[in-house]
C-alpha cells in the first residue's frame, strides 16, 4: 500500500509543483494564512494521489454462465 502511495505521488510530480506555486503566490500576493494554505495545498495533492492509486487497480473480468 505504501509502495503503491508512493508511485502515485511520483506520477503526480506536476500537482506537486502546481501546489507550491499557487501556496507561494496565495501567502506573498494574496497575505493568505500559511498554515491553511499549505494544509489545502497537501489535502490537495493527496486527494489527487489516493484517486490515481483507485485507478491503478485492475478491474474484475465479468463471466457470462454458460448454458
Amino acid at each position: 500500500m505504501i509502495r503503491t502511495l508512493i508511485e502515485a505521488l511520483k506520477n503526480e510530480r506536476m500537482a506537486w509543483s502546481w501546489a507550491v506555486v499557487i501556496g507561494l503566490f496565495l501567502v506573498f500576493a494574496g497575505h493568505a494564512p500559511v498554515l491553511p494554505v499549505i494544509a489545502g495545498c497537501l489535502l490537495a495533492v493527496t486527494m489527487s494521489a489516493l484517486r490515481s492509486t483507485s485507478k491503478n487497480r485492475p478491474k474484475p473480468v465479468l463471466t457470462r454462465g454458460g448454458r
